[in-house]
């Protein structure tokens, strides 16, 4: 919807409109039907030459005409039937649509606690880890000084006694 402005005051400016739901168009023209009478009493069919059908209310000339019949329209006690019809037809498919929604509910539910237990008898599946991880281990560097005889000093590397020589027997 526009803005109301000194050339388009509110009194002026169309509003917007919803479109008509098929529940509430049915009961109208269900009395445009009873209450309009029959405009024409007799209906012609005819088909020219390129094959095209036409329906009039005067029969064209030069072409052949064919005579429809037409029903009548309901009578009153039959619109009232039909709209009582209606009505309980549409509060038969409301019930039977709370049913559906509520057997859905509990089957929903029934699958969930289902589901709940089978998880709850399972066991715990280890975790395999298919490459191998590489974790690093923090490298410890003596402090200087340690691992030496006390006296000796820790910029040497120390001595390694030869090993005996086997004796021949």
């Amino acid at each position: 919807m526009h803005p109301p402005s000194p050339f388009n005051p509110p009194s002026l400016l169309k509003p917007e409109r919803k479109p008509m739901k098929p529940a509430q168009l049915f009961p109208l023209l269900l009395a445009a039907l009873v209450s309009s009478p029959s405009v024409a009493d007799e209906l012609y069919k005819s088909v020219d030459s390129a094959g095209n059908v036409t329906y009039s209310s005067t029969p064209p000339q030069g072409v052949k005409v064919e005579k429809v019949e037409v029903a009548p329209p309901p009578s009153e006690a039959e619109v009232q039937a039909a709209e009582a019809r209606l009505k309980k037809n549409a509060a038969q498919a409301e019930e039977l649509e709370a049913e559906r929604r509520e057997k859905e509910a509990v089957e929903a539910e029934r699958e969930a606690e289902s589901e709940r237990q089978r998880a709850a008898q399972q066991p715990v599946q280890p975790v395999v880890i298919e490459t191998p991880v590489y974790v690093p281990q923090p490298v410890y560097y003596p402090p200087p000084g340690a691992g030496f005889p006390p006296g000796m000093p820790t910029n040497r590397p120390i001595p390694i006694a030869p090993r005996p020589t086997p004796q021949p027997r």
